[in-house]
Protein backbone atom coordinates (compact mmCIF):
# COMPACT_ATOMS: atom_id res chain seq x y z
CA UNK A 1 0.00 0.00 0.00
CA UNK A 2 1.32 3.53 -0.68
CA UNK A 3 1.87 5.72 1.96
CA UNK A 4 -0.08 8.28 0.72
CA UNK A 5 -2.72 6.34 0.36
CA UNK A 6 -2.41 5.03 4.10
CA UNK A 7 -2.24 8.61 5.44
CA UNK A 8 -5.65 9.01 4.16
CA UNK A 9 -7.04 6.53 6.11
CA UNK A 10 -5.36 8.00 9.89
CA UNK A 11 -8.46 10.17 10.13
CA UNK A 12 -11.01 7.26 10.52
CA UNK A 13 -11.94 4.99 13.46
CA UNK A 14 -10.48 1.71 13.13
CA UNK A 15 -11.86 -1.42 14.45
CA UNK A 16 -11.18 -5.12 15.18
CA UNK A 17 -14.12 -6.25 16.11
CA UNK A 18 -17.22 -6.49 13.29
CA UNK A 19 -19.52 -6.28 16.52
CA UNK A 20 -18.33 -2.75 17.34
CA UNK A 21 -18.43 -1.16 13.81
CA UNK A 22 -19.85 2.06 13.05
CA UNK A 23 -20.28 3.72 10.08
CA UNK A 24 -17.23 5.00 8.02
CA UNK A 25 -14.56 2.84 9.90
CA UNK A 26 -11.71 0.83 9.10
CA UNK A 27 -12.38 -2.73 9.67
CA UNK A 28 -8.71 -4.62 10.01
CA UNK A 29 -9.14 -8.72 10.11
CA UNK A 30 -7.34 -9.95 13.12
CA UNK A 31 -6.11 -14.09 12.57
CA UNK A 32 -6.75 -13.90 16.66
CA UNK A 33 -6.20 -17.08 19.29
CA UNK A 34 -10.21 -17.89 18.96
CA UNK A 35 -11.26 -16.25 16.26
CA UNK A 36 -10.12 -15.21 12.11
CA UNK A 37 -11.50 -11.68 11.72
CA UNK A 38 -10.94 -12.31 8.45
CA UNK A 39 -14.67 -14.41 8.55
CA UNK A 40 -16.26 -11.66 9.84
CA UNK A 41 -15.25 -8.92 7.09
CA UNK A 42 -17.87 -9.12 5.34
CA UNK A 43 -20.51 -8.62 7.57
CA UNK A 44 -18.41 -5.23 8.51
CA UNK A 45 -18.83 -4.00 5.38
CA UNK A 46 -22.18 -4.79 5.56
CA UNK A 47 -22.64 -2.74 8.40
CA UNK A 48 -21.06 -0.01 7.02
CA UNK A 49 -17.05 0.02 7.53
CA UNK A 50 -15.67 2.05 4.91
CA UNK A 51 -13.11 -0.37 3.78
CA UNK A 52 -11.63 -3.93 5.05
CA UNK A 53 -8.08 -5.13 5.48
CA UNK A 54 -7.10 -8.40 5.24
CA UNK A 55 -4.30 -10.88 4.85
CA UNK A 56 -5.64 -12.30 1.57
CA UNK A 57 -8.18 -11.61 -1.02
CA UNK A 58 -11.54 -12.40 -0.10
CA UNK A 59 -13.52 -11.05 -3.40
CA UNK A 60 -15.14 -7.94 -1.27
CA UNK A 61 -15.87 -4.94 -2.63
CA UNK A 62 -13.26 -1.97 -0.90
CA UNK A 63 -10.84 -4.49 0.78
CA UNK A 64 -7.42 -3.68 1.37
CA UNK A 65 -4.78 -6.85 0.88
CA UNK A 66 -1.69 -6.18 3.41
CA UNK A 67 1.08 -8.49 4.30
CA UNK A 68 0.25 -8.60 7.63
CA UNK A 69 -2.63 -6.80 9.40
CA UNK A 70 -1.06 -6.55 12.94
CA UNK A 71 2.27 -4.97 11.02
CA UNK A 72 -0.74 -2.75 9.17
CA UNK A 73 -1.75 -1.54 12.87
CA UNK A 74 1.51 -0.49 14.00
CA UNK A 75 2.53 1.32 10.79
CA UNK A 76 -0.11 2.88 11.16
CA UNK A 77 -0.27 3.94 14.40
CA UNK A 78 3.69 4.98 13.79
CA UNK A 79 2.70 7.56 10.86
CA UNK A 80 -0.38 8.71 12.80
CA UNK A 81 1.84 9.48 16.52
CA UNK A 82 3.56 13.18 15.88
CA UNK A 83 4.41 13.77 19.71
CA UNK A 84 7.97 15.28 20.07
CA UNK A 85 8.46 12.90 23.37
CA UNK A 86 7.81 9.38 24.04
CA UNK A 87 7.61 7.76 27.42
CA UNK A 88 7.39 3.94 27.44
CA UNK A 89 6.31 2.60 30.78
CA UNK A 90 6.02 -1.55 31.32
CA UNK A 91 7.02 -3.86 34.65
CA UNK A 92 5.30 -6.74 36.16
CA UNK A 93 2.58 -4.95 37.91
CA UNK A 94 2.10 -1.01 38.47
CA UNK A 95 1.73 0.12 34.35
CA UNK A 96 -1.31 1.62 34.19
CA UNK A 97 -1.74 2.91 37.47
CA UNK A 98 1.76 4.34 36.81
CA UNK A 99 0.54 5.99 33.30
CA UNK A 100 -2.41 7.05 34.88
CA UNK A 101 -0.41 9.30 37.50
CA UNK A 102 2.43 10.38 34.49
CA UNK A 103 -1.33 11.54 33.05
CA UNK A 104 -2.06 13.86 36.10
CA UNK A 105 1.08 14.73 36.16
CA UNK A 106 2.18 15.96 32.46
CA UNK A 107 -0.38 19.05 31.31
CA UNK A 108 -2.15 18.03 28.24
CA UNK A 109 -0.16 14.32 27.58
CA UNK A 110 -1.45 11.24 25.37
CA UNK A 111 -1.57 7.89 27.61
CA UNK A 112 -2.85 4.69 26.12
CA UNK A 113 -6.32 3.96 27.59
CA UNK A 114 -7.31 1.48 30.47
CA UNK A 115 -4.79 -1.64 29.66
CA UNK A 116 -4.30 -1.46 25.85
CA UNK A 117 -0.68 -2.61 26.50
CA UNK A 118 -0.20 -4.87 23.27
CA UNK A 119 0.75 -5.10 19.99
CA UNK A 120 -3.02 -4.60 18.94
CA UNK A 121 -4.30 -2.56 21.43
CA UNK A 122 -1.18 -0.05 21.76
CA UNK A 123 -1.56 1.10 18.36
CA UNK A 124 -5.57 0.74 18.00
CA UNK A 125 -5.59 3.19 20.82
CA UNK A 126 -3.31 5.30 19.13
CA UNK A 127 -5.32 5.15 15.89
CA UNK A 128 -8.38 5.86 17.93
CA UNK A 129 -7.17 8.30 20.51
CA UNK A 130 -4.50 10.55 19.95
CA UNK A 131 -4.97 13.91 18.89
CA UNK A 132 -1.45 15.56 18.33
CA UNK A 133 -0.07 15.78 22.04
CA UNK A 134 3.26 16.32 22.29
CA UNK A 135 3.90 14.07 25.14
CA UNK A 136 2.79 10.63 24.54
CA UNK A 137 3.22 7.75 27.47
CA UNK A 138 2.43 4.62 26.28
CA UNK A 139 2.11 1.39 28.70
CA UNK A 140 3.45 -1.21 26.62
CA UNK A 141 2.93 -4.80 27.95
CA UNK A 142 4.61 -8.43 27.01
CA UNK A 143 3.96 -11.75 26.84
CA UNK A 144 6.92 -12.95 25.32
CA UNK A 145 10.22 -11.77 24.93
CA UNK A 146 10.80 -9.68 21.99
CA UNK A 147 7.38 -7.94 22.45
CA UNK A 148 8.70 -4.47 24.19
CA UNK A 149 11.16 -4.66 21.15
CA UNK A 150 8.52 -4.59 18.86
CA UNK A 151 6.82 -1.95 20.17
CA UNK A 152 9.57 0.26 21.15
CA UNK A 153 10.28 -0.28 17.01
CA UNK A 154 7.70 1.41 16.38
CA UNK A 155 6.93 4.12 19.22
CA UNK A 156 10.86 4.31 20.44
CA UNK A 157 10.65 6.11 23.66
CA UNK A 158 12.74 8.71 24.40
CA UNK A 159 12.41 7.89 28.19
CA UNK A 160 11.71 4.09 29.40
CA UNK A 161 10.17 3.15 32.54
CA UNK A 162 11.05 -0.43 34.04
CA UNK A 163 8.84 -0.59 37.44
CA UNK A 164 10.02 -4.22 38.57
CA UNK A 165 10.43 -7.67 37.13
CA UNK A 166 8.27 -10.51 38.50
CA UNK A 167 6.90 -13.10 38.00
CA UNK A 168 3.66 -12.02 36.03
CA UNK A 169 3.07 -14.61 33.02
CA UNK A 170 6.36 -16.23 33.48
CA UNK A 171 4.42 -19.76 32.54
CA UNK A 172 4.44 -18.42 28.59
CA UNK A 173 7.53 -16.49 29.12
CA UNK A 174 9.44 -19.53 29.91
CA UNK A 175 12.15 -18.41 32.84
CA UNK A 176 12.88 -15.93 35.12
CA UNK A 177 15.81 -14.29 32.61
CA UNK A 178 13.42 -14.65 29.93
CA UNK A 179 11.18 -11.69 31.47
CA UNK A 180 13.69 -9.74 32.89
CA UNK A 181 15.66 -9.60 29.62
CA UNK A 182 12.40 -8.90 27.71
CA UNK A 183 11.42 -6.06 30.42
CA UNK A 184 15.11 -4.62 29.73
CA UNK A 185 14.67 -4.20 26.24
CA UNK A 186 12.78 -1.22 26.70
CA UNK A 187 15.72 0.30 27.59
CA UNK A 188 17.72 -0.98 24.68
CA UNK A 189 15.76 2.15 23.20
CA UNK A 190 15.79 4.71 25.36
CA UNK A 191 17.32 7.61 25.61
CA UNK A 192 17.39 8.02 29.71
CA UNK A 193 16.20 4.99 31.92
CA UNK A 194 13.65 5.23 34.73
CA UNK A 195 14.50 2.11 36.74
CA UNK A 196 13.74 0.56 40.13
CA UNK A 197 17.24 1.08 42.13
CA UNK A 198 16.42 -1.56 44.57
CA UNK A 199 16.63 -4.28 41.54
CA UNK A 200 20.39 -4.83 40.94
CA UNK A 201 20.11 -6.57 38.02
CA UNK A 202 18.91 -3.23 36.36
CA UNK A 203 21.91 -1.35 38.05
CA UNK A 204 24.49 -3.69 36.38
CA UNK A 205 22.48 -3.77 32.64
CA UNK A 206 22.36 0.19 32.78
CA UNK A 207 25.89 0.61 33.46
CA UNK A 208 27.16 4.06 31.58
CA UNK A 209 23.36 4.83 30.09
CA UNK A 210 21.58 7.98 31.59
CA UNK A 211 19.47 6.77 34.40
CA UNK A 212 17.37 7.90 37.39
CA UNK A 213 16.88 5.83 39.89
CA UNK A 214 13.44 5.05 42.39
CA UNK A 215 13.26 2.52 44.91
CA UNK A 216 13.08 1.89 48.71
CA UNK A 217 16.93 1.52 49.92
CA UNK A 218 18.49 3.14 46.44
CA UNK A 219 17.57 5.48 43.91
CA UNK A 220 17.04 9.74 43.06
CA UNK A 221 13.72 8.99 44.82
CA UNK A 222 13.13 6.73 47.62
CA UNK A 223 9.95 6.06 49.55
CA UNK A 224 11.53 6.28 53.02
CA UNK A 225 7.56 5.43 54.95
CA UNK A 226 4.16 5.34 54.92
CA UNK A 227 1.24 5.32 57.40
CA UNK A 228 -2.86 5.87 57.01
CA UNK A 229 -4.97 8.26 58.74
CA UNK A 230 -8.27 8.16 58.29
CA UNK A 231 -8.50 6.12 55.55
CA UNK A 232 -5.57 8.12 53.95
CA UNK A 233 -2.33 8.17 53.02
CA UNK A 234 0.63 9.81 54.56
CA UNK A 235 4.18 8.99 52.53
CA UNK A 236 7.44 10.31 52.84
CA UNK A 237 10.14 10.68 50.29
CA UNK A 238 13.73 11.56 49.74
CA UNK A 239 14.31 13.52 46.38
CA UNK A 240 17.02 15.33 45.22
CA UNK A 241 15.66 18.56 46.44
CA UNK A 242 15.14 17.41 50.10
CA UNK A 243 12.29 15.58 51.94
CA UNK A 244 8.60 15.25 50.87
CA UNK A 245 5.49 14.42 52.60
CA UNK A 246 2.71 13.94 50.76
CA UNK A 247 -0.98 13.88 51.87
CA UNK A 248 -2.55 11.33 49.03
CA UNK A 249 -6.52 10.52 48.85
CA UNK A 250 -7.38 6.75 50.06
CA UNK A 251 -5.65 4.13 51.01
CA UNK A 252 -2.46 3.73 48.75
CA UNK A 253 -0.29 0.01 49.15
CA UNK A 254 3.40 0.44 48.85
CA UNK A 255 3.62 -0.83 44.81
CA UNK A 256 1.10 2.27 44.34
CA UNK A 257 3.84 4.69 46.23
CA UNK A 258 6.36 3.01 44.33
CA UNK A 259 4.93 3.88 41.23
CA UNK A 260 4.58 7.12 42.36
CA UNK A 261 8.62 7.35 43.00
CA UNK A 262 8.70 6.40 39.63
CA UNK A 263 6.47 8.84 38.14
CA UNK A 264 8.40 11.91 40.06
CA UNK A 265 11.26 10.29 38.50
CA UNK A 266 10.22 10.43 35.44
CA UNK A 267 8.93 13.94 35.68
CA UNK A 268 12.82 14.54 37.01
CA UNK A 269 14.10 13.02 33.10
CA UNK A 270 11.12 15.26 31.64
CA UNK A 271 12.57 18.40 33.22
CA UNK A 272 8.80 19.17 34.98
CA UNK A 273 8.18 19.92 38.69
CA UNK A 274 6.41 17.56 40.73
CA UNK A 275 3.24 19.06 41.84
CA UNK A 276 1.12 17.33 44.50
CA UNK A 277 -1.95 18.90 44.06
CA UNK A 278 -2.89 17.43 40.75
CA UNK A 279 -3.26 14.26 42.99
CA UNK A 280 -5.93 15.58 44.64
CA UNK A 281 -9.09 13.73 43.85
CA UNK A 282 -7.68 10.82 42.40
CA UNK A 283 -9.48 7.25 42.84
CA UNK A 284 -8.54 4.05 42.20
CA UNK A 285 -10.94 2.36 39.24
CA UNK A 286 -12.93 -0.89 40.41
CA UNK A 287 -10.82 -3.69 40.88
CA UNK A 288 -7.72 -2.20 41.18
CA UNK A 289 -7.38 -2.10 45.21
CA UNK A 290 -10.59 0.03 45.33
CA UNK A 291 -11.56 0.46 49.21
CA UNK A 292 -15.57 0.33 50.10
CA UNK A 293 -16.62 0.72 53.49
CA UNK A 294 -19.54 -1.81 53.92
CA UNK A 295 -21.44 -0.74 57.11
CA UNK A 296 -18.26 -1.24 59.46
CA UNK A 297 -16.50 -3.93 57.58
CA UNK A 298 -13.63 -2.04 55.07
CA UNK A 299 -13.91 -4.52 51.75
CA UNK A 300 -10.69 -3.91 49.51
CA UNK A 301 -11.39 -4.64 45.80
CA UNK A 302 -8.06 -5.62 44.00
CA UNK A 303 -10.32 -8.08 41.77
CA UNK A 304 -8.60 -6.81 38.49
CA UNK A 305 -5.56 -8.95 38.57
CA UNK A 306 -3.10 -10.72 40.70
CA UNK A 307 0.66 -11.04 41.26
CA UNK A 308 3.22 -12.20 44.20
CA UNK A 309 4.00 -8.61 44.35
CA UNK A 310 0.82 -7.17 44.29
CA UNK A 311 -0.44 -10.03 46.77
CA UNK A 312 2.50 -8.96 48.99
CA UNK A 313 1.96 -5.37 49.01
CA UNK A 314 -1.79 -5.48 49.56
CA UNK A 315 -1.18 -7.84 52.60
CA UNK A 316 1.06 -5.56 54.22
CA UNK A 317 -1.48 -2.57 53.53
CA UNK A 318 -3.84 -4.25 55.41
CA UNK A 319 -1.66 -4.62 58.69
CA UNK A 320 -0.68 -1.01 58.65
CA UNK A 321 -4.47 -0.52 58.67
CA UNK A 322 -6.48 -0.70 62.50
CA UNK A 323 -8.69 -3.99 62.36
CA UNK A 324 -10.07 -6.12 64.22
CA UNK A 325 -9.09 -8.98 62.17
CA UNK A 326 -7.78 -9.14 58.28
CA UNK A 327 -9.30 -11.91 56.20
CA UNK A 328 -8.96 -12.43 52.18
CA UNK A 329 -11.21 -14.14 49.79
CA UNK A 330 -8.35 -15.32 46.78
CA UNK A 331 -8.11 -17.35 44.02
CA UNK A 332 -4.47 -18.27 42.07
CA UNK A 333 -2.26 -16.46 40.19
CA UNK A 334 -2.64 -17.53 36.72
CA UNK A 335 -0.27 -18.17 33.67
CA UNK A 336 2.38 -19.62 36.00
CA UNK A 337 2.88 -23.04 33.85
CA UNK A 338 5.45 -25.42 35.34
CA UNK A 339 6.36 -22.35 38.31
CA UNK A 340 2.62 -22.55 39.70
CA UNK A 341 3.09 -25.09 42.67
CA UNK A 342 6.13 -22.64 43.48
CA UNK A 343 4.45 -19.03 43.22
CA UNK A 344 1.49 -20.30 45.11
CA UNK A 345 3.05 -21.86 48.11
CA UNK A 346 5.02 -18.13 48.42
CA UNK A 347 1.50 -16.79 48.30
CA UNK A 348 0.69 -19.60 50.81
CA UNK A 349 3.20 -18.18 53.30
CA UNK A 350 2.07 -14.90 52.97
CA UNK A 351 -1.32 -14.97 53.19
CA UNK A 352 -0.32 -17.07 56.82
CA UNK A 353 0.02 -13.44 58.29
CA UNK A 354 -3.67 -12.78 57.81
CA UNK A 355 -6.43 -14.18 60.52
CA UNK A 356 -8.92 -16.00 57.69
CA UNK A 357 -8.57 -16.77 54.05
CA UNK A 358 -11.22 -18.07 52.25
CA UNK A 359 -10.29 -19.93 48.49
CA UNK A 360 -11.51 -19.89 45.28
CA UNK A 361 -11.02 -23.18 44.10
CA UNK A 362 -11.02 -24.86 40.03
CA UNK A 363 -8.29 -23.00 38.56
CA UNK A 364 -5.15 -24.09 37.90
CA UNK A 365 -2.88 -23.33 40.76
CA UNK A 366 -5.66 -23.23 43.73
CA UNK A 367 -5.32 -26.44 44.83
CA UNK A 368 -1.50 -25.03 45.80
CA UNK A 369 -2.97 -22.47 47.83
CA UNK A 370 -2.78 -23.94 51.57
CA UNK A 371 -2.06 -21.59 54.47
CA UNK A 372 -2.75 -23.32 57.92
CA UNK A 373 -5.82 -20.00 58.23
CA UNK A 374 -7.92 -21.63 54.97
CA UNK A 375 -11.48 -20.95 56.58
CA UNK A 376 -13.37 -22.42 53.15
CA UNK A 377 -12.71 -23.30 50.02
CA UNK A 378 -15.62 -23.68 46.89
CA UNK A 379 -15.33 -23.63 43.29
CA UNK A 380 -18.98 -21.84 43.55
CA UNK A 381 -18.50 -18.10 44.43
CA UNK A 382 -21.68 -17.68 46.08
CA UNK A 383 -21.19 -20.59 48.60
CA UNK A 384 -17.85 -18.64 49.48
CA UNK A 385 -19.64 -15.63 49.80
CA UNK A 386 -22.06 -16.74 51.72
CA UNK A 387 -19.89 -18.40 54.06
CA UNK A 388 -17.56 -15.18 54.05
CA UNK A 389 -21.16 -13.18 55.52
CA UNK A 390 -20.90 -15.72 58.26
CA UNK A 391 -17.47 -14.94 58.94
CA UNK A 392 -17.30 -11.45 58.64
CA UNK A 393 -18.17 -8.96 61.48
CA UNK A 394 -17.63 -5.13 62.64
CA UNK A 395 -13.96 -3.91 62.18
CA UNK A 396 -13.09 -6.56 59.71
CA UNK A 397 -10.88 -5.61 56.68
CA UNK A 398 -11.40 -8.29 53.71
CA UNK A 399 -9.34 -7.97 50.89
CA UNK A 400 -10.35 -9.90 47.47
CA UNK A 401 -7.63 -10.78 44.84
CA UNK A 402 -6.63 -13.00 41.73
CA UNK A 403 -5.54 -13.04 38.53
CA UNK A 404 -8.07 -11.53 35.90
CA UNK A 405 -9.15 -14.69 34.38
CA UNK A 406 -10.90 -15.90 38.44
CA UNK A 407 -13.23 -13.84 37.77
CA UNK A 408 -12.94 -13.06 41.69
CA UNK A 409 -15.58 -9.76 41.67
CA UNK A 410 -18.29 -12.89 41.42
CA UNK A 411 -17.44 -13.14 44.64
CA UNK A 412 -17.08 -10.01 45.88
CA UNK A 413 -20.27 -8.98 44.09
CA UNK A 414 -22.15 -11.97 45.53
CA UNK A 415 -20.90 -10.89 49.04
CA UNK A 416 -22.05 -7.39 48.67
CA UNK A 417 -25.58 -8.39 47.48
CA UNK A 418 -26.14 -10.87 50.45
CA UNK A 419 -24.97 -7.98 52.45
CA UNK A 420 -27.71 -5.67 50.75
CA UNK A 421 -25.32 -2.98 49.13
Amino acid sequence: MKEAWLKELLNEKFCIDSRAVTHGCIFVAINGEHHDGHDFAKEALKKGAKAAVVERSLGLENEIVVENTVEFLLKSASMKLSADVIVGVTGSSGKTFTKQLLKRLIPGCFANPGNMNTEIGLPLSILNEYNGEKIAVLEMGMDKRGDIKRLCHYFPPKIGVVLNVGRQHIGKVGSQQELFYGKMEMFDSADIAVYNADDERMEEYLKEKPKIGFGMQKGDIRLKDWKYESFKTVAIYETPQGEVLLKLPSIWHRGHLLDLAAAMATLQALDMEFNPLKLQGMEFMEGRFKTHILGEIVVIDDTYNASLQAFEAAIQAMEKLPARRRIAAVGPILEQGEFSKDTHEKLSRALERLDGVFVLDGFEGSQYINPSNVIERSEDPSKLAKKLVKFADSGDIILFKASRGVRMERVLHAFRRILGW
